[in-house]
């Protein structure tokens, strides 16, 4: 399983976000090719090396065009710019991704982020998330800090992301509304729906923006410590600001083996001598029929060179009983053998597989990112005697699929 780690010890921001991601291996040239099919034109994106603390870290910053000055007015000037105090609401973002040529699943991230922050904004303002007008979020740099990280995620495409608790600063910040107080009504707002771990720490200043804190409550499912698993490459995101701690966003990949069960079985041995092999045939579907987990033969030699057969049973410690009783019933046996063994089981499940003669059940194995699968036999004898083909034909049909 393939892990993203959000390490938010610093706070977190929209930019912080797509720096690290960038950091950690999304090819930048492709950022940029798939953020230009927003068809929103005056910008461009400067990525550059930074050090906070002695930790080196990817700065990205959204260069805007100027408006050129005239009577008129630019182009840029009604569409998008962060000093030009365009407003949008839910609906013109919406659209501008909807209209986009991203993939559906960066499309969708995206929309979910920026609804969220709609929805915080909404409870802060009294009003509903179709008319909130988003201001320093509307912008171009913000948009493309949401919907680039929706990008990456998507090109990243994680089985799984988790963040650790998240953290902000205290005091005060200015916004276009005025001085409003840290965290910011949104980000308390998102943090309350979200009801996620949260410590304030002892640093003046906003650590982690609404935009942040948008993209990692969307995007985890988790948030507390780095879940185990083996660490193969990290990435930072420097933020704008300096503080007393290194202000970045460490983004962690990794990857987890799935743990083979552990867990202990009964053995329960036997070896006997003169007992038919009918008899020691109907002894094992009674053994099985009981509750045994497997039951096989060995043919062993006894003293005076006699051949004879050892019964072994695998079972729980609980079936001990039922399992002696059918044993020195059924058998001519006149002692058992028993000890306790420690196994280790991968991780299985049945799985319906489609052949050319019909479907049949099969056992999935899994270890790592390795898996097999192997057809059960009992439904591969009822789909052979169904459709009147050889049993092995069942097995060749799959093989070769």
């Amino acid at each position: 399983m393939k892990i993203l780690y959000f390490d938010c010890f610093s706070g977190i921001s929209g930019d912080m976000t797509l720096s690290a991601l960038v950091d950690l291996g999304v090819d930048k040239d492709l950022l940029i090719s798939e953020l230009q099919k927003l068809n929103v034109p005056g910008w461009k994106i400067e990525f550059s090396e930074v050090a906070k603390h002695g930790i080196q870290a990817k700065r990205t910053e959204v260069i805007l065009a100027e408006p050129e000055h005239s009577h008129s007015h630019s182009h840029l000037h009604h569409l998008f710019g962060k000093h030009e105090h365009v407003h949008r609401n839910m609906t013109d973002i919406a659209s501008l991704i909807d209209n986009s040529s991203i993939s559906a699943r960066a499309k969708d991230l995206a929309k979910r982020i920026f609804m969220r922050l709609a929805i915080a904004e909404a409870k802060v303002h009294n009003t509903t998330p179709d008319k909130v007008h988003f201001h320093e979020v509307g912008a171009v740099d913000s948009i493309i800090d949401i919907v680039g990280s929706a990008i990456c995620l998507d090109i990243l495409s994680p089985d799984k992301i988790c963040a650790s608790v998240l953290h902000d600063g205290h005091g005060f910040t200015k916004c276009q509304h005025g001085t409003i107080p840290v965290p910011v009504p949104a980000v308390v707002e998102m943090l309350a729906a979200r009801g996620v771990s949260f410590r304030q720490l002892d640093i003046e200043g906003e650590l982690m923006t609404p935009t942040g804190a948008a993209i990692v409550l969307e995007a985890s499912e988790s948030f507390g410590t780095m879940p185990e698993m083996k660490i193969t490459k990290t990435g930072y995101g420097a933020g704008k600001k300096d503080f007393t701690l290194p202000n970045v966003l460490r983004a962690v990949w990794g990857e987890t083996v799935e743990a083979a069960a552990s867990s202990s079985v009964t053995i329960i041995e036997t070896n006997i001598d003169d007992t038919t092999p009918e008899i020691l045939g109907y002894v094992m579907d009674k053994l099985f029929e009981a509750g045994a987990k497997d039951v096989f033969f060995t043919p062993v030699y006894m003293k005076k060179h006699r051949p004879a057969t050892q019964l072994t049973v695998l079972c729980d410690e609980t079936q001990i009983p039922q399992m002696e009783h059918i044993l020195f019933t059924e058998t001519s046996t006149i002692g058992l053998r028993k000890f306790q063994a420690d196994r280790t089981c991968l991780p299985r499940e049945i799985v319906k597989v489609t052949t050319p003669y019909g479907d049949v059940q099969a056992k999935k194995v899994s270890f790592g990112s390795a898996t097999r699968v192997a057809l059960e036999y009992d439904d591969a004898c009822r789909l052979a005697k169904e459709k009147n083909v050889p049993l092995i034909e069942i097995y060749n049909s799959f093989i070769s699929l």
